[in-house]
């Protein structure tokens, strides 16, 4: 089996790409060294769908001189603060967050600046919002409450200051929970973010002359026949990419990102649906709806707004007829829209009821207008013609007798098939989500093989005889078209460090792009 995946350029790289967005960032001008904690954002195609664990949470260890990265290692919880060891090449890096129900959890980390290993020093889980060493023995901390009853934990912590004659022989889980009682202090919540872009911007600036522009969660790429290549990620509802490698312009979107890319069969405009971040109306959380807009290829100009309160996801065909799907669970009115090549919308059209997981649901190269369709039965695959008539296909689940919750993924129609994603999670406290990658037979559904996945699949294309499948493991796959055999398996790394795929598009040439959880796109050859 040979490794045939080979990145040739990276459109979207920078300083710091690995760590995402930035939480904290501190220098050590005596070590050399810059440590920085950041997210690049949930794995899954959007927030809230199912993924297979892996976290959004970034430590990258950087060099101060060219700000190479040494060492990228997974947080479980948001980093909140970094402080350097007065003599020792050691950091204590202090993680955690709200839970949102009770629970206010994280670990202090010990790092080791020359070997990239870590240390989780608590024996059991706490919120770590500050650390400052006293001296060579002694390190102050101060801590969220352990939980709701323990104070208002938004403004109040816990002081604790812990002493060790040798902080590089800690054993893990070392320091227990008596340890960290202390007095109550005025406290905020951790991280320092405006104040790490400040540092990164500096740094970046000084150190390799570049500009530090956080990016994270590419959600989806198309080439062009020109050789350009759009974009769509958090912050940017469209981004276009000339063959050399500049980007050509941008289409931001403050508080949202771009979802989805459907290209008009002309390539003068293409449709990107846009999700908003959710805000605040007083105590509430207010949700805005994701809309679709229709912007020019050109420039990238808002040539039809979102113009609709309704919340709508948006699906192509190769002809250039689109459907912006009414994504509301339970609507007391039809709003589902069909849109024809040359712009005209239809009358608002009933699909029944919506379920969230199936917005994942994105065919590649698909003549038809497929979604799906929940039924008293079960979830079904279906088309939606341009005369507004509904084709029932076949059932997502081709095995009736399964017994667990199936979720649709990521999927390319072949001649004569349909290969798709199903994520499966099985009842009961400790889940563990299976994937799956099936080729149906197009003419009933009948499954013709079946690819048992170790992660959730996030994006999916063909070419020829080959699919090719990121996983949000960070892994790319590829399957033979006609027998779904294994041919090769990549796990992603950029510049040595490893990255995941959150798209995925394969152009002409044996060339496959793959946007990345850290807002690059990888032009790579297989």
């Amino acid at each position: 089996m040979v490794d045939s995946l080979i990145v040739d350029r990276v459109l979207g790289d920078r300083p710091f790409a690995e760590i995402g967005f930035p939480s904290v960032a501190a220098v050590s001008e005596p070590r050399s060294v810059v440590v920085a904690g950041g997210a690049v954002g949930p794995p899954g195609w959007q927030p809230g769908t199912l993924t297979s664990g892996r976290g959004a949470h970034r430590i990258g260890v950087y060099g101060l001189d060219g700000l190479r990265c040494r060492y990228l290692l997974p947080s479980r919880w948001p980093v909140n603060t970094i402080a350097f060891h007065p003599v020792l090449p050691l950091a204590a890096v202090g993680t955690g967050s709200y839970d949102g129900g009770f629970f206010y959890e994280g670990e202090l980390l010990l790092l080791d600046l020359l070997s990239g290993e870590t240390v989780s020093a608590f024996a059991s889980r706490r919120e770590v919002r500050s650390a400052r060493w006293r001296n060579e023995r002694r390190l102050d901390l101060v801590l969220a409450a352990a939980d709701d009853e323990s104070g208002k934990g938004d403004t109040w912590g816990f002081a604790a200051s812990i002493a060790r004659d040798d902080w590089t022989a800690m054993p893990a889980k070392a320091i227990s929970a008596a340890e960290l009682a202390g007095d109550r202090v005025p406290s905020v919540p951790g991280g320092a973010p405006e104040a790490a872009l400040r540092t990164l911007e500096a740094l970046s600036a000084a150190r390799r002359n570049a500009t530090f522009t956080p990016r994270r969660q590419v959600r989806a790429v198309e080439p062009l026949r020109d050789g350009r290549v759009l974009a769509a990620l958090d912050g940017v509802r469209l981004e276009s990419w000339l063959p050399s490698g500049l980007r050509e312009w941008v289409a931001p979107v403050p508080g949202g990102g771009g979802r989805r890319i459907v290209v008009a069969p002309d390539q003068r405009a293409a449709w990107a649906e846009i999700q908003w971040a959710p805000g605040w109306d007083g105590p509430r959380v207010r949700y805005r709806p994701n809309g679709a807009e229709l912007l020019s290829l050109q420039d990238g100009e808002v040539l039809r707004p979102a113009g609709s309160q309704t919340p709508v996801a948006v699906t192509g065909r190769q002809d250039g007829w689109v459907m912006l799907l009414d994504t509301r669970h339970a609507p007391a009115e039809p709003a589902t829209t069909l849109v024809s090549p040359d712009q005209q919308e239809s009358a608002p059209l009933d699909l029944g009821r919506y379920e969230f997981p199936n917005t994942t649901f994105v065919v590649r190269r698909s003549p038809e207008l497929l979604f799906l369709q929940p039924t008293p039965h079960g979830v079904r695959i279906s088309a939606l013609e341009p005369s507004g008539a509904v084709q029932p296909l076949f059932p997502l689940d081709w095995d009736a007798g399964r017994g667990t919750r199936l979720f649709g993924g990521p999927g390319v129609r072949l001649p004569g098939a349909l290969v798709h994603a199903v994520a499966v999670v099985p009842s009961g406290p400790h889940r563990r989500v299976e994937a799956f990658v099936v080729r149906r037979r197009w003419a009933g559904g009948e499954p013709e093989w079946v690819f048992g996945c170790e992660a959730v699949v996030t994006a999916m294309d063909a070419a020829g005889d080959t699919v090719l499948v990121a996983l949000d493991s960070g892994e790319v796959v590829a399957l033979g078209a006609a027998d779904g055999r294994l041919r090769w398996r990549r796990s992603l790394t950029v510049h040595g460090m490893p990255t995941s795929g959150t798209s995925l598009a394969v152009p002409e040439g044996g060339r496959v792009l793959i946007g990345t959880a850290d807002g690059r796109v990888l032009d790579a050859l297989y």
